[in-house]
């Protein structure tokens, strides 16, 4: 009897239990069916990324330096611009090298850092010939003026130097005075997958040796390349004359980049009231977003 008594406890046990969990399940569904479109992002005032479909063709890696001063020199259009922490830019015409000219080179692109620097400077190779201002970056080659203005013709216009990066007197004078050793240098046929910035306070930098910045850059590039550079975490590497010698570091190839890069689920939800320059720059800083996701498995790559 006290047997039939005790099943019958456990099972009135099991009945109540199963009728709780029956009665919350369905007023939870009753809830969710009548609120509903409380989890509409039109609701919430959320919309679709427009930068899901950005062309990323222009997208490129970055380094930083501690300097007042970088410069980029473009090889096709035989210019160059001395930027400065300030924001100012100082532009003006050169001329590289080319094999053009008996015993002449051509200039090497590449990511270069100021090695030394000399008021005057006698080219052994070249007859002792006075190079003033001279301020060399890739071993041999270098910055610097001529004697007398009969080569100004060509600045800005055609490439006729042996390899050196010309530039007037004036122009040599006003660099020479700004740039120290250890101020990057990026020279370029436009085609370059990186560029150089200055270091902000408060940010954090990384600094590696010359084998390892190279190393680390060629993984970069080549997220680029797969289109996965925004979806992975890439540090602020500092650049000077401490890891970049006078051989310089590889610059990447920006044609092949592709215009589609995958995007992080986060970044592609943002709140309609966000101007198009900060919904950009959140998909550039390739940092998480507490944003609302619709669906935390989507992904830019489907």
């Amino acid at each position: 009897m006290s047997e039939t008594i005790s099943k019958m406890k456990s099972t009135n046990k099991i009945f109540l239990a199963a009728l709780v969990v029956i009665t919350i399940l369905f007023f939870n569904s009753a809830y969710l069916t009548e609120n509903k479109t409380n989890f509409s992002p039109g609701k919430l005032n959320y919309a679709v990324n427009s930068f899901a479909s950005y062309d990323f063709k222009q997208l490129r890696d970055t380094v930083y330096t501690n300097k007042d001063h970088f410069i980029e020199v473009n090889l096709i259009t035989q210019q160059a611009t001395l930027y400065s922490r300030d924001g100012s830019e100082f532009h003006f015409p050169v001329s590289s090298g080319t094999k053009r000219v008996e015993k002449g080179m051509e200039t090497s692109s590449g990511l270069f850092a100021i090695q030394w620097k000399a008021k005057k400077q006698y080219s052994v190779q070249f007859d002792s010939t006075v190079m003033l201002n001279w301020m060399g970056f890739n071993n041999g080659i270098g910055f610097h003026a001529l004697q007398g203005k009969s080569y100004y013709k060509y600045l800005g216009k055609k490439n006729v130097s042996h390899g050196c990066v010309r530039l007037s007197s004036e122009d040599a004078q006003i660099v020479y005075e700004k740039v120290e050793r250890g101020t990057p240098v990026l020279v370029h046929k436009g085609n370059n997958a990186i560029t150089i910035a200055f270091t902000s306070e408060g940010e954090s930098y990384n600094q590696y040796s010359y084998s390892e910045t190279y190393k680390r850059l060629k993984e970069r590039y080549q997220k680029l390349y797969d289109g996965d550079y925004l979806i992975t975490s890439n540090e602020k590497i500092l650049i000077d004359e401490k890891n970049i010698y006078s051989s310089g570091l590889p610059i990447g190839n920006a044609e092949l980049i592709p215009a589609k890069q995958n995007l992080k689920p986060t970044t592609l939800w943002v709140y309609k009231d966000k101007p198009e320059e900060q919904r950009l720059a959140e998909i550039f800083s390739g940092k998480e977003k507490s944003d609302f996701t619709l669906n935390p498995f989507l992904d830019s790559r489907n």
